[in-house]
């Protein structure tokens, strides 16, 4: 399928909707159980440590599995209440909070960010993302090109002169003050002109901040207040409390053919409020962002997939969602698919602009989720073990589960 081409695209790198939903789809119970023998076969041949999978159609749950353990030493056994942190699909949460305080008036996407953050006023541009010349910025990066990643920051996985500056100024392990992070990003010249590129980065970062100045609350509290609680997200947070300590994995990496604790569960960072609250999931890699269960990343998902009103509470209206969920960098490539805002977009295979599906995945625990508007389908995988694309388990489970579907 075009779509799962698509999907592993992404996973070996690191505006009308469609609202007739076909009630004649449904999943072949034998084929799901595939599902169950791809994952058990990956731990019994010690390549993973634990997964937990989701499947939903129409808002019933087909399939909620877990494999393995959380903790192998201690022969703790994986199961749907355990918290994972979720890393850059922390980013559609940020991209939800912004976008609630667009519709309260207090922003608009469209403003230049440097309304919020003076210290964006006097960035430069670097001619090309491995030179040291700069130019002048041709027009002001908005808060909306913070969303979409076209205001022409980058992360530090590439090997650009622009990357060897992030890296320089400490971003992969950041524990000073968002503040801090502010003014050192904006002394460092965007790799790219506003607008003219798609490259993943901090953006999300330099949001999560937008939203603790603009409402006055940190982004943890914010998001308790405004989203987690509102949908009885009772397990979802920016870390672990003390009370559900046990309830945090282990995270593995599948190094030298052997399963290695890259994090342990007992001294993880995330058993701590960060002192730098991620809005893009992470510093780097297992540095910060969301922590939650799978049956409450699924609420998020259920919460889009009805375009912000779920159980009669009202998130988001449904223009803001559709925004998310709609192309919006025009031409440009974002893993070989498209990007909304906070989210990755699938159109539809006749090219024409129609959403089929929004998508995300995290690192390195190998998070993953993907929406299918046309068949209301919804998927989430959970892992503990790294590297990110690992065994390219996220789009095995999407094709099993692609495969199951009756019509």
């Amino acid at each position: 399928m075009t779509r799962i081409k698509h999907l592993t695209i992404i996973l070996f790198l690191g505006f009308y909707m469609i609202n007739c939903y076909s009630q004649d789809i449904k999943f072949n119970k034998d084929s799901l159980l595939k599902i169950d023998t791809y994952f058990n076969d990956q731990i019994d041949a010690n390549k993973l440590a634990g997964a937990i999978t989701l499947i939903a159609i129409n808002g019933n749950t087909e399939q909620l599995k877990s494999y393995g353990q959380l903790d192998i030493a201690d022969s703790i056994k994986m199961n749907k209440d355990v918290m994972i942190p979720i890393a850059s699909m922390t980013k559609i949460i940020t991209s939800i909070a912004i976008l609630q305080l667009q519709e309260s008036g207090q922003l608009n996407i469209d403003d230049p960010i440097d309304k919020y953050f003076p210290e964006f006023r006097n960035i430069k541009v670097l001619v090309n993302p491995d030179s040291s010349t700069t130019e002048e910025l041709k027009h002001k990066p908005t808060i909306r090109d913070f969303l979409r990643h076209t205001a022409g920051m980058v992360y530090t996985g590439g090997n650009t002169y622009a990357d060897s500056l992030y890296k320089e100024a400490g971003f992969r392990t950041w524990n000073g003050s968002l503040d801090g992070f502010i003014k050192k990003v904006s002394s460092i010249p965007l790799a790219y002109q506003p607008n003219q590129n798609w490259i993943y980065s901090y953006s999300h970062d330099v949001l999560g901040y937008l939203v603790e100045i603009v409402s006055g609350k940190p982004l943890n509290d914010y998001c308790m207040e405004n989203i987690f609680q509102p949908l009885g997200l009772k397990n979802t947070g920016f870390y672990v409390p003390r009370e559900k300590s046990d309830r945090l994995s282990n995270l593995y990496i599948f190094s030298n053919d052997t399963l290695v604790v890259e994090d342990s569960k007992d001294a993880s960072i995330y058993n701590y409020l960060p002192s730098a609250i991620s809005g893009g999931g992470g510093w780097w890699s297992s540095y910060g962002g969301v922590v939650t269960t799978i049956e409450d990343f699924y609420v998020i998902t259920q919460l889009m997939l009805n375009y912000g009103t779920l159980n009669d509470v009202k998130i988001l209206n449904e223009t803001s969602v559709k925004s998310m969920i709609s192309n919006q960098i025009g031409d440009l490539d974002a893993y070989g698919t498209k990007y909304g805002l906070g989210v990755g977009v699938i159109m539809s295979e006749d090219g024409s602009e129609l959403t089929n599906e929004i998508y995300w995945a995290g690192a390195p625990y190998n998070t993953y989720f993907w929406i299918d508007y046309k068949e209301s389908i919804i998927g989430i995988l959970f892992t503990n073990t790294a590297p990110f694309g690992h065994l390219g388990m996220m789009g095995h489970f999407k094709e099993l589960t692609e495969n199951a579907i009756e019509e």
